[in-house]
């Protein structure tokens, strides 16, 4: 018996309980083996084939535009992230998909991180083992939506905001969260109290009197609960560096689960970045750079080599990226469609898109 090899399956409505009648027919046949969150364990070579050529024969293609085989069966025995099978998400046969989540621990146990759908933008929430941190927001018109995401999550305290760079579609919800009394416990931000930006000075004084303040520098780490942070960015003297490639990347870092916040870094800077941090951009998840209105060089997709990629914009401001993750089947997901939710027990992640909005 081939104990450990994995097979996930995808259940497609009223079907489930043919499939689940194969599974228990398998189930006796192999004695040992057994079904659990989605997946069949212990399956030898021939009863794996036996039973994709039942599951086909059984259910039919009719519902499929893709590859049968590659979405119903998918061996992987090593496989970092599965995703939850969402009609708007562009999901390659090659991904593993399963429609109820492998996450068995408590969600105060776990890591949550979500790309709130706010249209073109980004604005991101981490939590864990009860550690909160909102990471950029959007424009000011945006603020509503993240107050609705936190009433809908019973979301109330906020340990950290972080804003990777001051420009108004980060920093101005922010900014009218701390206004509206969503007050973090501590402000991080890339440059110092005195940086002379419209934005960020309008910031200082909201947060000057009761919320401290700490500029982080590159290499700076921060354990949100069981999670690692690292931050980074192109800290290179050159006058004539835009804002957006000054901007701070971040590492998340839980168990052996990876994820890359890149801003809005993009061009030579990224590239810069990954030739000087490896360890850190060589990740599971990636956040698409500048919301994917840029395509990235061979050399950044080679050093980054992500599983998945979240595009925090609509599917027409983020075509370039996508069309380069469609050459290279990358799964990934426009958060305009609806909020992206990660969650990882430190050995996998799972991916939901829609419902957290």
């Amino acid at each position: 018996m081939l104990y450990g090899t994995k097979i996930n399956i995808i259940y497609l409505n009223s079907r489930a309980n043919t499939a689940n009648m194969l599974l228990y027919t398998l189930d006796h046949i192999a004695k040992k083996p057994y079904y659990k969150h989605g997946c069949f364990w212990g399956v030898t070579s021939d009863m794996k084939k036996a039973f994709v050529f039942l599951l086909v024969t059984v259910l039919g293609f009719s519902r499929l535009n893709i590859d049968a085989e590659s979405l119903f069966v998918v061996e992987k025995n090593d496989a970092s992230v599965i995703h939850y099978p969402y009609k708007n998400a562009t999901i390659y046969g090659s991904s593993v998909v399963s429609n109820v989540s492998p996450i068995e621990q408590r969600q105060e146990d776990i890591l949550q991180v979500d790309f709130i759908n706010i249209g073109t933008g980004d604005a991101i929430f981490i939590r864990c083992n009860g550690e909160t941190m909102l990471i950029d927001g959007g424009v000011d018109s945006k603020a509503t939506i993240l107050k609705n995401f936190f009433t809908k999550n019973d979301i109330l305290n906020f340990h950290y905001f972080f804003c990777s760079h001051p420009h108004d579609d980060h920093i101005q919800a922010q900014i009218e969260l701390i206004k509206d009394g969503y007050i973090p416990g501590e402000y991080f931000s890339p440059f110092a109290e005195t940086y002379k930006n419209e934005d960020h000075q309008k910031l200082i004084p909201l947060i000057q009197d009761n919320v401290p303040y700490t500029q982080l520098s590159s290499g700076a780490v921060i354990n949100l609960g069981d999670a690692i942070l690292t931050f980074f960015k192109d800290d290179r003297y050159k006058p004539w560096l835009s804002l957006n490639a000054r901007s701070m990347m971040t590492n998340i870092r839980f168990g052996k689960c990876s994820l890359l916040l890149s801003a809005d870094v993009t061009g030579e800077n990224i590239a810069y970045l990954c030739q000087k941090y490896p360890d850190l951009v060589d990740v599971d998840i990636l956040k698409s750079p500048h919301h994917g209105i840029n395509r990235l060089r061979g050399e950044v997709f080679d050093a980054i080599s992500p599983e998945s990629v979240i595009i925090t914009a609509s599917k027409k401001a983020g075509n370039n990226l996508a069309e380069q993750l469609k050459r290279k089947k990358i799964t990934h997901y426009f958060t305009s469609l609806g909020t992206v939710h990660l969650e990882s027990d430190g050995e996998k992640w799972y991916i939901k898109q829609g419902g957290a909005d």
